[in-house]
């Protein structure tokens, strides 16, 4: 712990910036983490997945906003169960009329 610390200056005004920078790539590196993932479930489409990632990645809180508003809707498995689940309904419909 002392090593780290050790990174550290000893003006108090300097260490909080340090800190507060040392929290802002901390917190830039989830956004890319957290995008990459979400936007793998989303989608297949390569390079709309990059364009999401490097949209983080170049300006993090910014481009996460912006992200969150083009991103997908509804993650693939949950389009593909909903194809099931209205095809499951139309094959019943359709065997309820035949009776």
């Amino acid at each position: 712990m002392q090593m780290f610390l050790s990174l550290l200056t000893d003006n108090p005004v300097i260490r909080a910036l340090q800190l507060t920078l040392l929290g802002a790539a901390v917190v830039a590196i989830y956004l890319v983490f957290f995008t990459t993932r979400d936007i793998l479930l989303r989608t297949r489409s390569f390079a709309y997945q990059i364009l999401c990632i490097l949209l983080v990645a170049i300006l993090p809180v910014v481009g996460f906003f912006l992200y969150v508003l083009i991103r997908p809707s509804t993650t693939i498995r949950e389009r593909e169960l909903d194809k099931m689940v209205k095809k499951l309904l139309k094959k019943d419909s359709q065997d309820d009329s035949k009776k």
